[in-house]
């Protein structure tokens, strides 16, 4: 469990041996100390436009590890998109506070801290099922093209 802000960090823990997925995910761990950054130099604007763009991001990333898990015939794909529209649903609701809420600060605190304790467990947890799956394909795919290249 995370028990302060400053934990909210990018580590090796989180790696799923997919290096697009794994940079996705560092991705959206950068956008955390974005906001945290917005937050203390009290920016409004900044804050609402890192957020927007945290969640724009992590959306787009959900969407990505669909198509993959798609490729790879992943056999419990439904589940995982339904769990990746929950989060959208849920990110969606939180733009919606932050341009209601007369404190920003405090709905960005919320989103950053929400939305990095779900992507910690995410990856930790439902990711982590879909990667061997995943691999596969991405091999089968390299290995066909590389051999069609050279043969």
């Amino acid at each position: 469990m995370i028990t302060s802000l400053e934990t909210l960090t990018w580590s090796d823990d989180f790696k799923t041996g997919i290096d697009i997925i794994d940079e996705q995910h560092q991705r959206l761990f950068e956008y955390f100390a974005e906001i945290q950054s917005a937050i203390a130099e009290e920016d409004e604007g900044k804050v609402e436009a890192v957020c927007r763009g945290l969640i724009d991001y992590a959306v787009s990333h959900n969407t990505f590890e669909e198509t993959l898990m798609q490729s790879a015939d992943y056999p419990h794909f439904e589940a995982h998109q339904a769990v990746h529209h929950a989060f959208r649903e849920r990110a969606y609701g939180y733009l919606e506070r932050l341009e209601q809420e007369e404190n920003r600060m405090k709905v960005a605190r919320t989103i950053r801290t929400e939305i990095g304790l779900w992507l910690i467990n995410h990856i930790k947890r439902e990711d982590q099922h879909y990667v061997p799956y995943v691999k596969r394909s991405l091999d089968r795919g390299f290995v066909a093209r590389m051999l069609k290249r050279f043969f």
